[in-house]
Parts: C-alpha cells; structure tokens; sequence
C-alpha cells in the first residue's frame, strides 16, 4: 500500500515526472516540468503541509500527485488536481479519499468540490461517477504544426505589440485579470500570486507579446517556449484581449505574432488550452487561425 507523504519544493522533478507519465500512457504529451511544478510551491493559494500529497510506493517510487487548491476571493469551491499512474488502483483510492477530506475542510458544508480528468483515464472518470460527480465543463487542448509559410499578423489601427517589460507587471496582471472576468469558472488572483506564478526564478518571458493601444494594454499573450518537456511545442498559456479591444483581430495578430516566434526558436507546433464554451469565440478563432482540437478534459463537480 503507497504511502501519503508531503512533498516539499524538493520534489518538483517527482512531481512532473509522475504527471509526465501518466499524460504519457494515456496518449498524451508531456504537461509539466521540473521548473514548472517549483512555481506551484510558491502561491499562496496552496499550502504543502495542508494542501499537498504524493503517494509513495515501499520502494520509494512516486504513484501519483494531488493538491487541492481554493480561490482567493473567498468563493466556497475547492479545485482538485489528482495525477496517478494507470493502473495504480491503491494510490488513486488513497489520493482521492484524502482530496475529498481536504476539499470538504477547505469550503465548509455546501460548498463545492471540482476536479479535473482527462477523457482517456477511465479509472478516474469512474471514481467520479460513483462519488457522485457530474460533467459540468469541458476543454480542449489545440495545436497546428508550423512548417511551411506562415501568415503575418495584421494589427488593428493604433496597435503596437511590445515585448514583456517588467516594469509592466502590475498593468499586464490588471489587464490579464480584466479580460478574464467574464469567462467561466475564473476568479481574480492578487498580483503577488500573479507575479509568483509567471514571474519566479525560473520565468521566461522573452516570448511575452503585449499590444499597446497608446498607454493602454489592449491584450496580452504568455507564452511559453515548451510544453512540459517538450521542446519542440510552443504553448500559448493566456490569450487575453480586453473587452473595448475584442472583434477587432487582435487576439488573431497576437497568436500569429506568437506562431512566427515559436517558429523562429525552430519549434514543430504550438499548442494551448481552451474552455470548449467560451463564450468570446475562441474556440472558432483558434480554428481559423489553423488549430485543431487533440485533447478533451471534463471539469467534474459536486457539493462538500
């Protein structure tokens, strides 16, 4: 029987290597890196000691992940990231029993718990529907190859794109938070778990884009030269366009802008994540610009 154990930032190479794993005999690609997983010990939205286990084999190998996250402003919704290898029927009944436990301490009576679970790992998605979980979300994971010629981008009138400046910090993070407040399931963050997230040590941000309609920040793309570790995708992480900016073609020029640098750091693909509901056309928008649907994931739900 594995053992629960509390990881320390230590770990962040076990973590993305059991998480790596798992997308990876589901189907998948890798999701996350060492240096990746390090930034999730810094936001203070997550507490180790309390919020985070692994589970641990006799032999010391690392089975599975979980952590059971809230958001700052209070809302009574608990979010549930469980990582386990196929297979390991001992680890994801110890993992999910401990998340529920978690979960229902961290929102009270009445609130709600969600968790996220990939469309191929079955022994999850069962664990769910016995529990009493519903599908109450979806999202899909995109990409388009890069090779051949690639269309330029055509920015709306006034719009400058600029490089990621950090003395931008604190506008990019208030523009990044307004463009997403309208979408579902998001809640604001402060900037201090803002900048701990995008901004630590292991931050790099020389293929962040920002259009500027005069002093304004108009939209924002972070983007990341990998994903997890591979090396040969380049990954959209946000794709923000504030509202007076939206139906102009800017979230187009900033992911054409973004296509032509991956392109330029020699990467085959890039890739990103969208709710399958969006409600600003995103979805249509990432078609158009190329882009096809090659992963879905379900947001499960229930109460505490």
């Amino acid at each position: 029987m594995p053992e629960l154990v509390v990881p320390t930032a230590a770990d962040a190479g076990r973590i993305a290597a059991v998480i790596n794993e798992r997308s990876l005999a589901l189907g998948g690609a890798t999701e996350e890196s060492a240096s990746g997983v390090a930034r999730w010990f810094a936001m203070p939205s997550l507490d180790p000691e309390a919020d985070m286990r692994l589970a641990v084999s006799a032999a010391g190998r690392v089975e599975g992940y979980v952590d059971v996250a809230g958001p700052e402003d209070g809302t009574p919704t608990a979010w549930i990231d469980l990582r386990v290898l196929p297979g390991n029927v001992e680890a994801l009944g110890l993992l999910f029993a401990w998340a529920q436990e978690r979960g229902a301490e961290r929102v009270g009576p009445g609130g709600k718990l969600q968790i996220f679970a990939d469309e191929r790992d079955g022994a999850l998605r069962e664990r769910l529907a016995q529990a009493g979980y519903v599908v109450v979300r979806s999202s899909y994971g995109m990409e388009r190859g890069l090779d051949g010629d690639l269309e330029p981008p055509a920015w709306p009138a006034g719009i400058e794109a600029r490089p990621f400046d950090e003395r931008d910090a604190r506008a990019v993070h208030v523009a990044h938070d307004e463009a997403f407040a309208d979408h579902w399931g998001y809640t604001p963050s402060s900037f201090e778990s803002w900048r701990a997230f995008n901004l630590g040590p292991a931050a790099e941000t020389s293929l962040w884009r920002v259009a500027w309609d005069g002093n304004e920040i108009a939209g924002v793309c972070i983007n990341d030269p990998r994903r997890g570790e591979d090396d040969t995708v380049g990954w959209v992480a946000v794709l923000a366009v504030r509202r007076p900016w939206r139906r102009r073609g800017l979230g187009e020029a900033l992911l054409r802008e973004s296509f032509l640098a991956f392109a330029e750091r020699g990467k085959r693909a890039a890739g990103l994540g969208v709710d399958a509901e969006n409600t600003t056309g995103a979805v249509s928008l990432y078609e158009r610009v190329g882009m096809h649907v090659v992963r879905r994931s379900d947001t499960w739900e229930r109460l505490a």
